[in-house]
């Protein structure tokens, strides 16, 4: 049988912490205060007494009669002197409950009994102190501290419920585009940074697991391939030169060698991609980007002249150079060339511009600006009828996130313009 563990939510377990943490404050800080607040009380009562008993000794009893005690007992509403009922104790204190004649009822008051002498005679003076107004007090406060841990309680259920959602807004929509990749598909996912840290920790870890898993995909992915490419082009090339074919069956099978070409192009740039992105180049040397761009056009150029594509130069620095692995620059010119090529328009204009630190790329073609999100993906394509693998500008980015180079991209009126700058 299969049993699920109950969950809740994040907010719901901290509200519940809240709950036990308030009420472990009310069950035993609250009592606790009480306690230790009525010792002092009663501590500091006692010293008053005792400081009464001893004024009244000084004062009074000193040149107090006998027969005067009477007089001064009706005179002395919460003292009296009383005769001696065997009280061996200097001084004997406690607490008892006596009837208030203002009340009307028994209320606790805090009884010292004090031996002394008058006239030779032992006497007990007793001095009390009514405890109700002092008890009724320390009531008010426990229930008013009860009452502020009330307050802060529903103050923290309702500050959390009422900020939750936009304390973890980010997390959520982190949740959200996590929830939606898909490493087969081009919806990377797009985190943006936030002012929490460890929101940002977050994307920056999911960001490099969803890097790194892409990566493994693809170079697996390759590998794979590689052999069965291999085995469908070599029975293809046998296929081919059967001598009874015919021209139905010579056209299907071109047909085939042709998707198993591009499959085989589109396997080596994904193997590329994924060295790239290992750091497997790790020989450079010095380049001149000139002489590059130039071997570039030269090798392109029948692809140019089947598209009936007019090639414009405008080289000002022919001695700039820069340092990197010669193939992956000279993949770099290449697939920005054959991209102006594959997404021109017959009869257009493809502008090549190189000036000191920068290499520009113009080419004529679609009406309209190209997704910047997703260009330099993977398998891009802007629309259907494109022919390529969407891997040219991925690999053309992935080599300039190598070495530090800028690549950027922008549309006016009907030209397409790619630009890398370089860094020196």
């Amino acid at each position: 049988m299969d049993r699920r563990m109950k969950q809740s939510k994040l907010m719901n377990k901290t509200l519940r912490y809240y709950l036990g943490y308030t009420l472990l404050v009310t069950f035993i800080i609250i009592p606790l205060f009480y306690v230790l607040t009525r010792k002092y009380l009663i501590h500091e009562i006692d010293k008053h007494l005792y400081h009464q008993r001893n004024m009244v000794v000084e004062e009074s009893l000193v040149t107090l009669k006998i027969n005067e005690i009477p007089d001064w007992n009706r005179f002395n509403k919460e003292q009296a002197i009383l005769p001696n009922n065997g009280q061996i104790e200097d001084n004997r204190i406690f607490t008892e409950k006596v009837y208030c004649e203002y009340s009307k009822k028994n209320e606790p008051y805090r009884i010292l009994h004090s031996r002394v002498e008058i006239e030779g005679e032992k006497y007990i003076i007793t001095i009390r102190f009514n405890l109700e107004e002092s008890w009724k007090f320390l009531e008010i406060m426990a229930w008013l501290m009860l009452g502020l841990l009330i307050c802060l309680m529903l103050g923290s259920f309702v500050i959390t419920r009422l900020v939750h959602k936009k304390l973890w807004q980010n997390f959520y929509t982190t949740l959200a585009l996590t929830e939606q990749f898909n490493i087969h598909h081009n919806d990377v996912p797009d985190f943006q940074p936030t002012d929490t840290q460890e929101f940002n920790q977050l994307n920056r870890a999911l960001k490099t697991l969803i890097d790194e898993n892409q990566k493994a995909f693809t170079e697996n992915a390759s590998h794979e391939m590689q052999t069965p490419l291999a085995v469908m082009r070599s029975k293809l090339d046998i296929l081919m030169q059967q001598p009874d074919l015919t021209e139905e069956q010579t056209r299907i099978i071109q047909t085939l060698y042709d998707a198993t070409s591009r499959m085989t192009r589109i396997n080596k740039n994904l193997l590329l991609l994924a060295k790239i992105e290992n750091q497997q180049y790790q020989e450079n040397n010095i380049i001149n980007v000139a002489d590059t761009v130039e071997a570039s056009l030269s090798f392109l150029s029948e692809q140019t002249e089947i598209g009936d594509i007019t090639v414009q130069k405008r080289i000002t620095d022919n001695t700039f150079t820069v340092q990197a692995n010669e193939l992956l620059f000279e993949s770099l010119v290449n697939n920005m060339i054959i991209n102006a090529i594959k997404h021109n328009v017959r009869g257009g204009v493809i502008t090549v511009i190189l000036e000191y630190n920068r290499l520009i790329i113009k080419n004529t073609g679609v009406h309209q600006k190209l997704d910047s999100k997703i260009l330099f993906c993977r398998f891009a394509k802007m629309n259907s009828a494109s022919k390529g693998s969407g891997l040219g500008l991925a690999i053309v980015h992935q080599i300039c996130k190598l070495y530090g180079w800028n690549m950027d991209y922008s549309y006016e009126t009907g030209v397409h313009m790619f630009e890398v700058s370089f860094s020196t």
